[in-house]
């Protein structure tokens, strides 16, 4: 269970287990447990960075009490550091422990922001957090998991997009044949409605992920630039290297190929 080895990472760094736990409630598990149970592609969760911890809001003053905060510390650095090293042993790099400093400063600054604008006074602050052999696990586990999504059939992880999207949500309230669509067929329902061009549009951030995932420019980005900055340069594709912007449009060709078999 991925909370218990949370907890008892917390534990072993001295912190009470029933204030790490409410932590981890608190915030939701945080990215490295997002990402660990979300669909793929998985790093899309990653978008919202760092808005997940955010949504803590009105427990900062709780959160920023003794104990409390020492657990949203390692659990920030757990993210970050999991995030990253997964990274960095995809690509066989050392792990950029700078970098990954720098994220958690971010997302603490964030939530400093965060609590200035709503007049919410304490909030969670950073502190110092040793990075152990035990964050290694968390790093493993999202090794696996990035394995096992990359190694899915890219026209099924399509499908389950388009599925799930609200292009075909819209489709389905207005063709009464769509309404029994499944899985393996969401793509074709779009052509079939003249909805995958308005597809393509609405996610093509997911399609870049995607896509980075399988060419690993995602893991180059997140080694050399860190998480807020990949972030940031996934919804500016001109500031993206070209090749792999040239990959995105390869993956559009390939779903726009859908509608001439419809």
């Amino acid at each position: 269970m991925i909370i218990l080895d949370f907890i008892e990472l917390a534990v072993k760094a001295g912190i009470d287990k029933d204030k790490a736990v409410s932590v981890y409630r608190r915030l939701n598990g945080g990215y490295y447990m997002k990402i660990y149970y979300s669909k793929s592609p998985i790093l899309f969760s990653l978008v919202s960075w760092p808005n997940l911890y955010l949504r803590s809001r009105k427990f900062y003053p709780k959160l920023a009490e003794p104990g409390y905060s020492e657990a949203v510390q390692l659990l920030i650095s757990v993210d970050v550091i999991s995030v990253v090293g997964m990274s960095s042993v995809i690509l066989s790099k050392p792990l950029p422990l700078e970098q990954a400093r720098k994220d958690i400063e971010k997302a603490f600054s964030a939530i400093r922001d965060d609590a200035t604008a709503n007049s919410i006074y304490p909030y969670p602050e950073e502190g110092e957090v040793k990075i152990t052999q035990d964050f290694f696990a968390f790093i493993s586990d999202l090794v696996r998991k990035r394995k096992e999504d990359d190694s899915r059939d890219i026209m099924e992880v399509l499908n389950d997009m388009a599925y799930d999207s609200e292009a075909l949500e819209e489709v389905k309230k207005k063709y009464p044949w769509a309404k029994t669509v499944n899985r393996a067929d969401s793509l074709k329902a779009l052509g079939l409605a003249g909805k995958l061009d308005e597809f393509l549009k609405t996610e093509e951030v997911k399609l870049a992920v995607l896509m980075g995932q399988r060419n690993l420019h995602i893991d180059r980005l997140l080694v050399e630039r860190g998480i807020t900055e990949t972030v940031k340069l996934l919804s500016h594709f001109e500031e993206l290297d070209p090749s792999f912007v040239q990959s995105v449009e390869g993956v559009k060709r390939m779903v726009l190929e859908v509608s001439n078999y419809v």
